[in-house]
């Protein structure tokens, strides 16, 4: 599998991540913990750590340790990098 399936298939994966990839993409400076964007997201915090953390794996998140917090970010430069991948991806196909 090429990496830009690999993505497709790993963004795709769950409602969760989309929301959260949007939800990101409106709010490119947010800056907010596990359940705080659970709470954003309509859900419950522990239901969006996996995803949360996948995303993390990516590259796409970033995730800091600020005292006793986790704080979740969009890393831009990745995520550009990605979206590149995958425009990439869909006009080869075409």
């Amino acid at each position: 599998m090429d990496e830009a399936s690999e993505l497709l298939n790993r963004l795709l994966a769950s409602m969760i991540k989309g929301e959260t990839m949007s939800l990101f993409h409106k709010n490119p400076g947010l800056m907010d913990t596990a359940d705080g964007l659970a709470r954003r997201l309509g859900r419950i915090g522990a239901s969006v750590e996996a995803d949360l953390e996948d995303l993390v794996d990516l590259g796409i998140l970033r995730k800091k340790r600020i005292g006793r917090f986790e704080i979740f970010s969009l890393d831009r430069r990745k995520d550009m990098e990605i979206q590149e991948i995958l425009s990439n991806h869909f006009r080869s196909i075409r």
